[in-house]
């Protein structure tokens, strides 16, 4: 088991198929749904041990996320 700390640019956009978990007027994600996102797009790396959203870029809408994931070599 191998564990690795990874950066991620996450978009706080609503993709297409999750506009019922946007804001009310606002194409913004939801915190629980922005949650599941950046949950699903770091299990692509590996296991998450924790995870935080260090900067927020609202021109471009995204964040970046630093995690620590464990990887079984």
């Amino acid at each position: 088991m191998q564990t690795e700390l990874i950066t991620l640019e996450v978009s706080l956009q609503t993709p297409p198929g999750k506009l019922r978990a946007a804001i009310a007027g606002s194409d913004l994600l939801r915190s629980d749904a922005l949650r599941s996102h950046i949950e699903t797009k770091l299990t692509e790396h590996g296991t998450p041990l924790r995870w935080a959203i260090t900067a927020v870029d609202q021109a471009n809408q995204t964040a970046k996320v630093e995690a620590i994931v464990t990887t079984v070599t």
